[in-house]
């Protein structure tokens, strides 16, 4: 409504005293002082960002907004979302409770602060009040700060195989993935993606002449989509994995860990009712996220019993439908304007994804079965260097070794010599589909003392442990995994000279 001012003639004020101009001096140079105090500490930061509240009709969003076709459907869907009332984070932990003495529950993240993150949320709470403005960062992106998709949709097309590799020693293991994925009978292209120097002409040349078709990616190179920076304090390079899944050229990208061997198929994925369903598969990891952590209000998302955290070494997608999910799970961790913090809530690019499709409400789908631990056993002494993921349908998928890097030269030789191989046995959860129940798991050493001869300083392996879960032969879930392993060049590293090992998370020289 237009309203009219009259102008008005104010009286002359009095005119002050010299001292009152100096104590109004220093109260402007003291409050310059708290102010560049207040921006140093990050104060004004959370200041300068609007948090808005919606002041309309209820909101309602869509339950089922993961069957929608196309990203563009989402727009609605999107402004209702951004339009929710902002979620407390005693309402979003209410929904978890396991208790403070269970230690069957694995959390991320520990009491105290590590690999140069702020933890302190973990034993002290955060207040609304610093979660509201970094709800709204993300909310804001999704609003004005994607690249929309009818500007992009033509660089899409079909199924492919999507792997994040440019070292040596990942190279080498795609190598063994490109013999299991021909044994299967795989016809999926594939598409390299790696960061400028990484891979030079003559190393793609290589690599081209073992796959049939096969596309390679510079993520330096100004052409993408989604820009990526190399080696910032996200991790190690943790932000290529969410930006190679904006950047595929396909429409519906397999993202695989170059050392996550298949055992079947990836195309029988696609014909999942789960893929068909959801549009997506993201697998579970070993640990939960804990209740206070500030990425569930956040999202506003309440804490889940029944959700574990994510594991990257596989990731199915269809973009046509979220490519506005993925553009935002790749700015949670690699975006100039989030500062970054949300390094401190999400452990690497892992979670980047399930988080996103919470922020956005959106279902995904996962498989029914929990992870199971693949490794050694000689006399009592298990060792789980794998992971065991299971596909949609009930059996194995996928042999993940993550850990398998730590095992070192002279142990893989005697393992071999003894048993045939690494492969020998694998420990299931009671209740691996019943994903609010927990079984103890926790990461130990495997110190090898049971070898004969055991070299002097030989660095401990890391391991997976399920306590109070009996190993059982690994046949009974994937027969012939063991033989088949050697058969495509798993042991590679037993003739590698450049294999170093992995202490503490570096690669350090030890020798053997």
């Amino acid at each position: 409504m237009d309203q009219v001012m009259e102008k008005m003639q104010l009286p002359a004020l009095p005119s002050l005293p010299k001292r009152t101009y100096r104590v109004g001096a220093f109260a402007v140079l003291l409050l310059a002082t708290i102010t560049i105090f207040s921006w140093h500490t990050g104060w004004i930061e959370q200041q300068t960002i609007r948090v808005t509240r919606y002041r309309g009709p209820p909101v309602v969003v869509y339950d089922n907004a993961h069957k929608l076709h196309d990203a563009d459907e989402f727009w609605p869907h999107f402004t209702n979302v951004t339009r929710l009332p902002p979620m407390s984070i005693e309402q979003a932990k209410s929904t978890c409770n396991w208790a403070k003495d269970d230690d069957d529950v694995n959390f991320t993240f520990g009491e105290k602060s590590g690999w140069f993150l702020d933890l302190s949320w973990v034993t002290k709470t955060k207040k609304d009040r610093e979660i509201d403005p970094i709800r709204a960062k993300w909310q804001k992106k999704v609003m004005n700060g994607l690249v929309p998709y009818e500007k992009v949709a033509d660089r899409f097309h079909g199924r492919g195989i999507v792997v994040v590799s440019g070292d040596g020693r990942s190279l080498k293991r795609l190598k063994v993935i490109f013999k299991q994925l021909a044994k299967l009978g795989c016809t999926l292209p594939v598409e390299m993606h790696y960061f400028g120097h990484e891979m030079s002409n003559s190393v793609q040349d290589e690599v081209a002449a073992l796959w049939p078709v096969i596309f390679f990616n510079d993520l330096a190179s100004t052409h993408n989509i989604k820009e990526s920076a190399y080696n910032t304090n996200v991790g190690i390079h943790y932000q290529l994995k969410t930006a190679a899944m904006v950047n595929s050229r396909f429409e519906e990208p397999l993202l695989l860990d170059s050392d996550n061997v298949p055992l079947v198929n990836p195309e029988t994925l696609y014909e999942s009712d789960v893929y068909k369903e959801y549009g997506s598969i993201f697998w579970p990891d070993i640990a939960r996220t804990r209740p206070n952590n500030p990425i569930w209000p956040i999202t506003n998302t309440q804490c889940r019993m029944n959700e574990y955290e994510q594991e990257s070494g596989q990731v199915l997608v269809n973009k046509r439908k979220f490519f506005y999910h993925l553009q935002l799970a790749a700015w949670f961790i690699d975006a100039p304007d989030n500062t970054g913090q949300f390094k401190n809530y999400m452990l690497g690019d892992k979670d980047c994804f399930r988080f996103a499709w919470h922020a956005l409400k959106t279902k995904y789908g996962f498989p029914s079965k929990w992870l199971s631990s693949v490794g050694t056993l000689v006399g009592d002494t298990y060792c789980g260097h794998t992971f065991a993921q299971y596909h949609p349908d009930g059996y194995v998928a996928f042999m993940h070794g993550g850990l398998l890097k730590t095992l070192r030269k002279p142990v893989v030789r005697w393992h071999l010599e003894q048993s045939g191989g690494i492969y020998q046995a694998y420990k299931r959860s009671p209740y691996e589909e019943d994903h609010t129940k927990s079984t103890h798991v926790e990461i130990g050493w495997d110190n090898f003392d049971y070898m004969p001869n055991k070299p002097e300083n030989l660095v401990p392996a890391s391991c997976v442990h399920f306590r109070d879960v009996e190993p059982r032969p690994l046949e009974e879930i994937a027969p012939g995994f063991q033989d088949t392993f050697r058969e495509i060049g798993g042991y590679w590293m037993l003739d590698d000279d450049s294999v170093c090992e992995f202490l503490g998370g570096l690669c350090v020289d030890t020798g053997g």
